[in-house]
């Protein structure tokens, strides 16, 4: 997430004030005007960083204020935006940039695509009960977390509220975190504590911007629980196209592809077919593979359509020789053809035989059914 008017925290490095001008991401209603240095209510919290009178009258004006959250001055909340990734409240919006919502949304969508809409849940707030976690951990002590996507083991059929209730009976699975620049050290500790807590079967990360990883690490990661109740690292199944393939309990093989740019695609195998799907991918090769099915249908009906005009018009000359010969009325070919032709099917060469050789009527050559004309 990037957000220009909000310098960038180290781990344990208190935010600075910025004595530039302020320049907004997007109009967030804080500025005089056009230009001004001087917001009318900061929604970054000034002197280094420590929640000052000012900032703290900025968040009790603030229509979704909560007077029981743990607000944090190295974070921004504006009218509908902010940056606290623990900040779970209805018409907020989490500030993510182009990077992390292509990560995110891809996940989600892939997800979905296998395991169908209710299980799958992207930057839904989980109502947490008391986890044992101390709440020097902040999502204890807020009482809540907003995963960017989980999967939950039994579907939630019409769950479309923001907020989630956080069920243990139903465990959650899977779990993806992108990491961002105000969050990523609260994806590597409290996070994990967390989880750990709530029993999520794995705990995936990916950095896309290396907020985190060094130079040569893969940007993706995951955690899988033990049966003693730690997490333990999970290792590539094998690397493809430079980059690590995992397996996940539950959605199997997958790689996060780093496509340049801003897109980065969530990619699933599919072992039937040997070929990385994402939603896009999945539908062009449906797609492809009617396309086909329907080029094949039609070769096929055409090379019976051949063979049932060459074996017509071998029936037809043998019974012309006869008509020739007199052994048969003139328009019995004729007859017979537009029935065979109505019908789309021919007797045996050996009836046709039999017929002039007098020992069938032709009428035995028409086709089952009144297909005479």
């Amino acid at each position: 997430m990037d957000h220009i008017t909000k310098p960038v925290p180290g781990m344990d490095t208190a935010v600075k004030p910025d004595t530039s001008v302020a320049v907004p991401a997007r109009d967030n209603g804080l500025t005089t005007k056009t230009g001004t240095a001087t917001p009318l209510s900061p929604s970054t919290a000034p002197n280094g960083g420590e929640a000052s009178s000012v900032w703290w009258a900025h968040i009790k004006a603030l229509d979704h204020y909560d007077p029981t959250y743990p607000y944090d001055p190295q974070h921004v909340y504006g009218p509908d935006w902010t940056d606290d990734d623990a900040y779970g409240k209805d018409g907020v919006t989490f500030m993510a940039g182009p990077t992390h919502q292509t990560s995110v949304h891809g996940c989600h969508d892939e997800a979905q695509r296998l395991l169908g809409l209710n299980r799958v849940f992207r930057e839904r707030c989980l109502k947490l009960p008391d986890l044992g976690v101390p709440e020097t951990n902040r999502y204890a002590k807020s009482g809540q977390i907003i995963p960017d996507v989980f999967i939950q083991e039994q579907p939630r059929p019409g769950e479309d509220e923001h907020e989630v209730v956080y069920d243990p009976d139903n465990p959650i699975l899977f779990v993806l975190e992108v990491l961002s620049r105000s969050t990523f050290h609260r994806d590597l500790e409290p996070k994990v504590e967390i989880y750990r807590a709530m029993g999520v079967r794995e705990y995936w990360r990916y950095d896309p911007k290396r907020w985190h990883r060094k130079e040569g690490e893969p940007l993706l990661w995951g955690l899988r629980l033990s049966a003693d109740g730690a997490y333990e690292a999970i290792e590539p199944v094998r690397h493809e196209d430079g980059q690590p393939v995992y397996r996940s309990d539950t959605l199997g093989e997958f790689r996060m592809l780093d496509e340049g740019g801003n897109v980065h695609t969530f990619q699933t195998w599919d072992s039937e077919r040997s070929v990385w799907l994402d939603p896009m991918r999945a539908r062009d090769l449906n797609a492809d593979e009617v396309r086909q099915v329907a080029v094949q249908e039609t070769a096929a009906q055409t090379r019976m359509e051949t063979r049932l005009e060459i074996r017509m018009e071998d029936l037809l000359a043998l019974l012309r020789q006869h008509v020739a010969q007199g052994a048969l009325a003139p328009d019995v070919p004729h007859t017979l053809a537009a029935a065979w032709q109505k019908a789309q099917w021919v007797p045996d060469f050996a009836e046709a035989l039999r017929v002039t050789n007098g020992e069938r009527d032709w009428l035995t050559l028409l086709p089952p059914g009144d297909y005479r004309t």
